[in-house]
């Protein structure tokens, strides 16, 4: 007798989309095999792999999605002119151009220092912000890998979402690292796209603006800066700002349909 899970059913409309499954067996390899990470590699980290999927997917845009528009607080920017090794970049590029598009041109946040929830990082009044399109429960995060150790250098910011892009920094709400994908937002050979980070928040709550700051309660590492290609915002149901959220009445619709198909496995 088989019986369909409904939650696994309902978690595919109410979050990220999976690109391949969550790895939980330490010794699993995430990334390319250049960074020498595993599951275990992030456990020693702090990430748990049972609360924060890890995968070797590749990051595909899901309908709607569109990227964050730079509005303040990049203090440095950069050009990744090599993709396919770490620390090929120079200082070329300007700062909005380099925030708006995922093209390895990259933005930087520094400095900003102080302690949130009682961890050292960037102020998120003064992190790197953008205008996400529309109302956003979790945040795409886009790095630029510019050296070593990984995940580390990708795992290097906080998250933070508000309603006004100019709050103070009690006005932001941090959100959680939710997902990881080990293949990044660009194909091998490219390894300078790192992984994609997902945070989401710990509601259902929704905001407009980002704020990425180097360090802070929800990085692995806080060395004092981290390099930003982009960012885009994510509805709770996984789609893009643009996209329209299920209405009440077709989300009963989906849970009347994992319903009968419950019915039709057990009855098979």
């Amino acid at each position: 007798m088989k019986v369909l899970n409904l939650s696994i059913m309902f978690l595919a409309v109410t979050s990220v989309s999976l690109a391949g499954p969550c790895l939980i067996n330490p010794a699993d390899p995430v990334g390319n095999p250049v960074f020498g990470a595993t599951v275990q590699t992030f456990v020693n980290l702090g990430i748990n792999p049972n609360t924060t999927c890890i995968e070797n997917g590749l990051w595909t845009d899901p309908g709607g999605f569109v990227l964050g528009s730079y509005l303040k607080g990049g203090d440095g920017y950069g050009f990744g002119y090599d993709p396919t090794s770490l620390g090929a970049y120079n200082s070329n590029g300007s700062m909005a151009a380099n925030a708006n598009a995922r093209d390895f041109y990259w933005v930087q946040d520094t400095g900003n220092s102080g302690t949130f929830n009682g961890a050292l990082g960037g102020a998120p009044s003064q992190g790197i912000v953008w205008d996400l399109g529309g109302q956003a429960n979790q945040l795409a995060v886009f790095v630029f890998v510019d050296h070593g150790p990984v995940p580390e250098e990708v795992l290097e910011n906080t998250a933070w979402l508000s309603n006004n892009p100019n709050a103070t920094d009690a006005g932001w709400t941090q959100a959680s690292l939710v997902h990881v994908y080990g293949a990044g937002w660009s194909k091998d050979p490219d390894v300078a796209d790192g992984f994609v980070a997902v945070y989401q928040l710990p509601s259902a709550q929704t905001f407009r603006y980002a704020s990425v700051t180097w360090g802070g309660p929800g990085a692995i590492m806080r060395d004092g800066d981290n390099e930003i290609d982009a960012v885009g915002g994510l509805t709770a149901g996984g789609q893009g700002t643009l996209a329209p959220e299920p209405s009440g009445f077709a989300l009963m619709g989906l849970g009347t349909l994992a319903l009968a198909a419950s019915i039709r496995f057990r009855r098979s």
